[in-house]
């Protein structure tokens, strides 16, 4: 593979992952870690943070609406695999809101 291939792929990653947080749950919780992080360098911690935030409150939704508390199969592959786009999502969504944030307040 050449590395244009490389880039689109991890162009389309980003994109599916930020497909999968631009929920109204999803930007809030993005907003609230991109308003606590300090420095950009916890970037990666702060996503980590956000995607089992993610988890935990969809399966706290799903109680409350009385569907059971369900929680996901994380040794499936494809569920697997969901988290680790939503993932990559909260990085790009919370790195955009910190970016934001940071040239307004320095202005």
């Amino acid at each position: 593979m050449q590395l244009t291939e490389y880039a689109n792929e991890a162009l389309a990653l980003a994109r599916q992952g930020f497909d999968t947080v631009s929920s109204v749950q999803g930007i809030i919780i993005a907003v609230i870690a991109a308003a606590l992080m300090r420095t950009y360098s916890q970037v990666i911690g702060w996503a980590l943070g956000a995607t089992i935030i993610h988890e935990a409150v969809t399966i706290a939704r799903h109680a409350i609406a009385n569907e059971g508390v369900t929680i996901p199969d994380f040794t499936n592959m494809e569920v697997l695999k969901l988290t680790a786009i939503r993932f990559v999502g909260y990085l790009v969504a919370i790195s955009l809101i910190y970016l934001i944030r940071r040239i307004f307040l320095r202005s």
